[in-house]
């Protein structure tokens, strides 16, 4: 649906529904923030100081405000995130639950993964054993936050090498379907759902927190570098990279829970290839329901 742009009524729903659909897809309130502020600055008869007021997307900032407040988000810990990502998956959400894992592999925001389609997942090659994802192709006129477009990132995890079969297998042979066969809200109502179902007392995540631990999860242990961690988020500057990249944080999300439930999702990000191998074979592609 293609709203009319012919007055400030008009202007001021269309740009809420722009909001509502950047807010599922994970954005963080900068970029509600920016529009706005950038509507503003080239129209100049909106906003505060104009004679137009869009009240609508005044409200919805407000509201975004008390949803996802400014501050910056704790990282995730990978043993947390592989134990949603299993009970998600033993609740018969297989997608989410890849979906999920890719998001922290990859350090991804949910609304990227959910655009993934199945041609943007590249095949090993004799002079690459790894899997690859491309992000944004320029075949499909996208780009990301930055004007860029076709960034590869490589399947290439030591946490789960797999990854990039899993995938594979969830694939229909149709190169413009989903790589993730579902819609952003079943996936975060399923993560929810998971989570709540994980017994974690006292920690709660929303989905975007996997491409905050990610890059902390990888410091961590030593993963990757400092270079390679900015370059896999694409992140440009040092100051955006220090906003994702915390992993002393990490430490202090795994404390939060008693000892027991530590070595209880240790042992569910353990055994995540054996998991997600043993879904995959009774949950093909050709199995899923229609979106």
């Amino acid at each position: 649906l293609r709203l009319p742009l012919d007055t400030g009524d008009n202007i001021d729903m269309a740009m809420v529904d722009y909001l509502d659909q950047i807010f599922l897809d994970g954005a963080d309130m900068d970029d509600a923030t920016r529009l706005y502020t950038a509507w503003c600055w080239k129209n100049q008869t909106f906003g505060r100081n104009g004679h137009i007021r869009l009240s609508r997307v005044s409200r919805a900032l407000q509201g975004w405000k008390k949803l996802s407040p400014t501050t910056t988000r704790a990282p995730m810990p990978w043993i947390f995130a592989a134990l949603i990502a299993t009970q998600m998956v033993q609740d018969g959400d297989l997608i989410g639950g890849l979906a999920l894992i890719t998001m922290f592999l990859c350090y991804l925001r949910p609304g990227e993964a959910m655009r993934l389609k199945d041609a943007d997942l590249v095949r090993p090659t004799p002079q690459c054993s790894f899997w690859a994802l491309n992000l944004h192709p320029s075949s499909r006129g996208e780009s990301s936050k930055l004007l860029l477009s076709d960034e590869s990132l490589m399947l290439d995890s030591s946490d789960l090498l797999s990854l990039g079969t899993f995938l594979d297998r969830q694939r229909v042979g149709e190169a413009d379907q989903p790589l993730f066969k579902s819609q952003y809200p079943n996936v975060k109502k399923s993560f929810e759902k998971a989570q709540e179902k994980c017994g974690l007392k006292n920690v709660k995540y929303v989905m975007y927190q996997a491409r905050h631990g990610g890059p902390s999860h990888d410091r961590r242990h030593k993963l990757r570098s400092l270079v390679e961690v900015k370059q896999r988020g694409r992140w440009v500057g040092d100051s955006s990279l220090r906003r994702y990249e915390a992993h002393a944080r990490v430490q202090q999300e795994e404390g939060k829970e008693i000892l027991q439930v530590q070595l209880l999702v240790a042992a569910a990000a353990r055994s995540l290839d054996t998991m997600f191998r043993a879904a995959s074979l009774l949950h093909p592609a050709a199995a899923l329901p229609p979106l």
